[in-house]
């Protein structure tokens, strides 16, 4: 079975340049940051990472991330997305500056893929060799530490994390058991950058195994 790259997309954007005091409240946006905005994508996976490289590179916080029950296809609206992601800033350009990065990582950067074409078999993999300030509070991953983000089809990526975590020296920073919200099941692993590669690596065959043959214990 060949890995076929699948595309993600960033839905919707908005940003507020000067957001309202009772908002700022309900958010509890940081002290000083004045503007936020707010973004979907159709695979909430990539929205997490994406979020996570522009805290690299923008002047922002990640304020919340939360992906929707069942994922897109169960999105209340058009734009919805599997995800609801919110970031703030000091300034209205510290925002688009961190919407620009978030958006170019969804769409030039990301590693969704499938087995032959087919959605079914659906998987994220992909070694970051640096983490940003979003992780540190999302995971506990001190900036700058690499990590394997892996997920995919609750029994599939199990028996490929157990694989993937012999592959290399990595410890899980967090773990979603199955079923997720989007009826999913990961973790991310960190590590050096090389044994998180190879942990990815491993990951993938383990998970192509599983896929092809289901019944074969």
């Amino acid at each position: 079975m060949r890995s076929v790259k699948m595309n993600t997309n960033m839905l919707s954007q908005k940003l507020i340049a000067n957001v309202s005091p009772a908002l700022a409240k309900a958010y509890n946006l940081p002290e000083g940051h004045q503007s936020m905005a707010f973004f979907s994508t159709d695979n909430d996976d990539v929205a997490y990472l994406a979020a996570d490289d522009a805290s690299k590179k923008a002047n922002i916080k990640v304020i919340r991330i939360e992906t929707f029950y069942g994922g897109e296809m169960c999105s209340w609206s058009k734009y919805g997305g599997g995800v609801f992601a919110l970031i703030s800033g000091p300034k209205v350009s510290d925002v688009r500056s961190g919407l620009a990065y978030i958006r170019d990582f969804i769409e030039n950067r990301s590693e969704l893929y499938n087995f032959d074409g087919d959605e079914g078999t659906a998987y994220y993999a992909q070694c970051i060799p640096k983490s940003g300030k979003y992780f540190k509070d999302f995971c506990g991953i001190e900036e700058g530490q690499a990590y394997a983000y892996l997920v995919g089809g609750p029994i599939e990526t199990n028996y490929a994390l157990d694989k993937a975590l012999k592959a290399g020296k990595t410890e899980i920073a967090k773990y979603w058991y199955p079923p997720s919200h989007a009826n999913s099941s990961g973790a991310i692993l960190t590590g050096t950058e090389s044994a998180c590669r190879a942990a990815t690596q491993a990951f993938v065959e383990a998970l192509r195994f599983a896929t092809e043959h289901p019944m074969e214990i």
